[in-house]
């Protein structure tokens, strides 16, 4: 497979929010050539992560509106590492009302097939995927 780049998260955010008429037109540029090529662009986890976060505490969509902006990536010419965790974390995220962090672990487990999620952290009692240690011992 050749990669036409990596596309880095503050691309996709100028083109979705706040970039000028100037950086869209970049980002437009890079998808038709990459499309005219018959390339894709790689998209590294960590830009689905830093979306999610950016989307969520600094612009105030809701979870559903964050997975649906994330999920809409996949209608352009891209490879998302891990694809098959990061659309299960978008769920669990969404539909379970998890933080993405804990959605993303909790991803891994059920798709990768990797249990338990040894934590401390309470939220995940409801999971069977999880065990989740005494902090008072």
């Amino acid at each position: 497979m050749h990669y036409e780049g990596i596309l880095d998260t503050n691309l996709f955010l100028r083109y979705l929010h706040d970039g000028t008429e100037k950086d869209k037109k970049k980002f437009r540029k890079l998808v038709e050539n990459a499309l005219r090529n018959g390339t894709v662009f790689f998209i590294p986890s960590i830009v689905v992560i830093e979306m999610v976060y950016v989307l969520e505490r600094f612009y105030g969509l809701t979870k559903a509106q964050v997975r649906e902006v994330v999920e809409s990536l996949l209608s352009l010419p891209v490879e998302m590492e891990n694809l098959d965790v990061l659309l299960k974390a978008l769920a669990l995220y969404e539909e379970e009302n998890l933080k993405f962090g804990d959605a993303l672990i909790l991803a891994y487990a059920k798709v990768k097939d990797i249990k338990p999620v040894y934590t401390f952290d309470r939220d995940f009692r409801k999971y069977e995927e999880a065990e989740v240690l005494s902090n008072r011992d």
